[in-house]
């Protein structure tokens, strides 16, 4: 077969063996980036909803942090177990047990170190207090 023919054939919908690899090479590399993104934003979901639910508690008085918590606590001290920024002594303050308000300040504090707040690229265009 001529090389003229084998890329006619190529492209009338025949795929060969590099074909076949060099898709299940893209298709491989697309599942590994859905799942380094699905392990990167897991514990920023996990913070958001521990932060709604410790606020309600808050709301309602509740000053000790129920046993019910663990389980969303364990998952999260899971995932950021070896995560840069986050010693084992931030790690133990996620338990249950303890002061709802200062469990809330913890989780406020792990969520900037996960996920630190950014500012736009360039200057930052302030109002004169003059001109307010």
């Amino acid at each position: 077969m001529t090389r003229g023919r084998h890329l006619e054939k190529a492209s009338n919908g025949a795929t060969g063996p590099l074909d076949t690899a060099n898709r299940e090479i893209r298709e491989a590399e697309r599942l590994g980036e859905q799942r380094h993104l699905a392990r990167s934003s897991e514990p920023r979901r996990l913070t958001d909803l521990l932060l709604s639910q410790l606020e309600e508690l808050n709301l309602d008085g509740e000053v000790t942090v129920p046993d019910s918590y663990e389980p969303t606590l364990a998952e999260l001290r899971a995932h950021l177990i070896d995560r840069r920024g986050v010693g084992t002594r931030l790690l133990g303050r996620l338990q249950c047990g303890g002061s709802t308000a200062e469990l809330i300040e913890t989780v406020f504090l792990i969520q900037e170190i996960i996920s630190p707040p950014t500012l736009p690229p360039g200057p930052l265009a302030l109002e004169d207090e003059d001109s307010a």
